[in-house]
């Protein structure tokens, strides 16, 4: 006569078991590799627009300079450096409340030359995607009292 424990089905349980847990390990796996692919896509994606948006910031202040920025950007200034928000589309708004990503914009100058150095940086989180310098040369007066640009 055969006992409970000789039939066998104990040892199946345990395989059974074995092998879901396997199951279990590999789908934790998985799913670990799709969020970190998630967070490096959304980065890649953010850096992109950021080198655009700064681009962008740095051709305007070349060509209107400050007055550009604050009518194109809605840029406020915060002491000697410049501030623009952008919402989750890369629009500019004016309320830090509903922006996403933000642009600190610090001029400085040096004789005749401008540098404008911009840092643009997510509020989630506070991460700095993208940093540009930009230099030009700047308006200068002429002997004779006319303005003469150099760029």
């Amino acid at each position: 006569m055969m006992n409970k424990r000789d039939s066998g089905t104990a040892m199946f349980l345990m395989e059974m078991i074995a092998v879901v847990c396997f199951f279990i390990l590999c789908a934790g796996v998985c799913i670990l590799t799709f969020v970190k692919a998630d967070r490096l896509s959304c980065l890649a994606r953010d850096t992109n627009y950021a080198s655009l948006a700064a681009e962008s910031v740095a051709e305007i202040w070349k060509a209107q300079e400050e007055e550009g920025l604050e009518s194109r950007f809605l840029m406020s200034k915060d002491g000697e450096s410049g501030v623009i928000y952008w919402d989750s589309q890369w629009n500019p708004v004016e309320d830090a409340e509903a922006a996403d990503y933000r642009a600190e914009i610090s001029l400085t100058k040096e004789g005749l030359m401008e540098e404008a150095q911009i840092r643009i940086r997510r509020l989630e989180d506070g991460a700095e995607l993208f940093e540009l310098d930009a230099k030009r040369i700047c308006r200068s007066y002429g002997r004779h009292g006319r303005e003469h640009k150099y760029e």
